[in-house]
């Protein structure tokens, strides 16, 4: 029974919002935000926002995949190995 709600709770806000959103597409005040959000550098912004996120992501995952030993397996090998000491 607590299933069935929450699914007629999710459509009746689902629609709610859908209504909202989709009020007036065409009136003069939509189409001023609409030009002023997807003006000519919405691109070049877009791209400046999202290359950071892109390049911390990949180097990350390229870290996580290759894998660093820990710093305390690199500590014992360097003191286990002979001539390392100066």
């Amino acid at each position: 029974m607590r299933h069935s709600r929450f699914h007629s709770f999710a459509a009746l806000a689902g629609s709610l919002v859908t209504t909202a959103a989709f009020a007036c597409p065409d009136c003069t005040t939509a189409q001023v935000v609409r030009a002023s959000v997807l003006g000519e550098d919405f691109w070049s912004l877009l791209v400046t926002m999202t290359v950071p996120f892109l390049l911390i992501g990949s180097l990350s995952a390229l870290l996580y995949r290759v894998g660093l030993p820990p710093r305390d397996a690199v500590a014992a090998r360097d003191r286990n190995e002979p001539g390392a000491e100066t």
